[in-house]
């Protein structure tokens, strides 16, 4: 499978993840928590192969690319530590509700 292509679906599956939390309703606490644990584990998964494969291939073929490369990975780090907090949290929690 060509790795644009994967990218692009992975993507998309995500996209479509964060639609479905959205429409769950306010009290589906299990649908939710199911949801955002899918969600935590295809963005992890992706960064992934950003990182160990495409980005490395992209630095090869294309060296202008290197800055952005590193500020990809750099943004990949701020997601997966927002992700290891999300991993944790109570789907009943939400932003107004104090800790």
């Amino acid at each position: 499978m060509d790795a644009i292509v994967l990218l692009k679906e992975d993507h998309q599956t995500v996209e479509k993840l964060f639609k479905e939390f959205e429409q769950a309703g306010d009290r589906a606490y299990k649908t939710k928590r199911k949801i955002a644990d899918k969600v935590i584990e295809e963005l992890t998964v992706h960064a992934w192969i950003e990182e160990k494969i495409f980005y490395p291939a992209a630095r090869a073929a294309v060296p202008d690319t290197t800055d952005h490369v590193l500020e990809s990975v750099e943004e990949h780090h701020v997601v997966l530590w927002m992700l290891s907090e999300l991993t944790g949290l109570d789907p009943r929690t939400n932003a107004s509700t104090p800790r």
